[in-house]
């Protein structure tokens, strides 16, 4: 965006949508628009070209089904087209074609006309101000709401000069792919905590050129490596963690850790409600260094788990809905924690959950007896250590993730409002 200059002072002219720019006009989508497609009857269409199954809300990208076969009517529409569902426009289902394809008649083809630009409509249809104005007029057929083009022909819109436009999309482009490369980062990223766990709890922290040399044992937990050893969990935590008390009389107000504040990525706890003591009916209490697994259905599938850190005076109240765990010295709760996350192992405990459907929870003494593997305590701390450090990059990424997104809903609403302008430089 270096060739790119941003302009903050404009002055405005009021028209029948409201507030706009002085150069920028009020435009009707039929203006804009027009329908470019053909109709092909089902018995006609061979699946030379890709299906659409759905628009993506989030992305506005279109995902194609895995099969080319249909049961119904189909729309053929060409590459660089508009692509709306026609039910579910209000909601952001807009996409722009990169090939020819085919969808189905609740679909519709738009070619963009002189007047417009493509990539700038299609960021402009996805706005929140436009969803939601364009939510409160749509038509009802039915149960579904269906935007048809003889409504839309009459919808009004703001419209910047063209090459202000093609400036807007380009900006709001550009800030979008660095959120899906970064979006890319992290996914690769995840997916090699997946592989590394599966060679760390196998091998243990040595390079993959030196597998050949770990002599390995196999275990009721599969194959580990010779000075490994296998235990119950319940022979290496604290027995008595249940019975310890904090004397709540001492304080007016206490950290509460209620199901949403135990995290699914995170390996700490590091958030907490402060409730005064007359509001809490219930719980366990919990320390520092206290490692608490969710043990109720979706929250145990969903990798809800974590070390409760940093809590004022040391001590606090969680959820009943967890299983608290305090490590001996033998075995590092950090390692442990990763331990659980493994995909393998989690879907074993999931399917040893108890009770009714959405209220299934895993026993306290499936986790004591759960077997698993006790490398000497260094060997722990070292797999524990490269498990961290790809969590802190999973984490960095997260948090640039999220602030490309929030400077993508600031710079979409201020660009396509006109507070900010943005001009080709030269």
């Amino acid at each position: 965006m270096e060739d790119m200059k941003f302009i903050s002072e404009t002055n405005f002219k009021p028209t029948e949508i409201g507030e706009i720019p002085e150069d920028w006009d009020v435009v009707k989508l039929g203006e804009m628009v027009e329908v470019d497609r053909q109709k092909i009857g089902k018995a006609d269409f061979k699946g030379e070209v890709p299906l659409v199954q759905k628009i993506n809300f989030e992305s506005g990208l279109i995902i194609l089904r895995e099969k080319r076969n249909t049961n119904t009517d189909l729309f053929l529409g060409q590459a660089n087209r508009l692509l709306i569902s026609k039910i579910n426009f209000h909601q952001g289902a807009v996409s722009i074609t990169d090939r020819e394809i085919a969808a189905t008649t609740h679909y519709e083809f738009f070619k963009v006309l002189h007047l417009a630009d493509l990539h700038f409509l299609w960021i402009y249809f996805r706005t929140p101000n436009f969803k939601n104005v364009f939510a409160q007029e749509i038509k009802f057929r039915g149960f579904k709401k269906e935007a048809n083009f003889r409504y839309l022909k009459n919808f009004s819109i703001p419209l910047p000069p063209l090459s202000e436009q093609k400036a807007i999309a380009y900006v709001l482009s550009t800030i979008q792919e660095a959120v899906e490369k970064t979006k890319k980062v992290i996914e690769a990223t995840k997916e090699l905590k997946k592989s590394l766990m599966k060679h760390l709890f196998t091998y243990g922290p040595v390079p993959l050129s030196e597998v050949d040399k770990v002599k390995l044992k196999e275990t009721e937990i599969g194959q580990i490596p010779e000075d490994w050893n296998v235990v119950k969990l319940g022979e290496v935590v604290e027995s008595n963690i249940r019975m310890r008390q904090a004397k709540l009389e001492h304080t007016d107000e206490i950290p509460v850790l209620p199901m949403s504040l135990i995290p699914e990525d995170s390996l700490y706890i590091k958030d907490w409600e402060l409730r005064k003591t007359h509001e809490v009916k219930s719980g366990i209490t919990v320390f520092n260094g206290d490692f608490l697994l969710a043990k109720i259905t979706p929250c145990l599938e969903n990798g809800k788990q974590g070390i409760v850190s940093k809590l004022p005076n040391g001590w606090g109240i969680a959820t009943t809905e967890v299983i608290p765990i305090r490590t001996s010295k033998v075995l590092s709760t950090e390692f442990l924690a990763f331990y659980l996350k493994h995909p393998k192992l989690r879907i074993e405990l999931v399917n040893k959950m108890e009770g009714t459907t959405g209220r299934k929870r895993l026993p306290k003494a499936i986790v004591q007896a759960l077997p698993i593997p006790l490398p000497p305590l260094p060997i722990q701390q070292k797999i524990a250590e490269i498990l961290s450090a790809v969590d802190d990059k999973i984490q960095t990424e997260e948090k640039k993730k999220q602030a490309l997104e929030n400077l993508f809903k600031s710079m979409l609403s201020n660009l396509m409002t006109g507070k900010i302008r943005v001009k080709e430089l030269g």
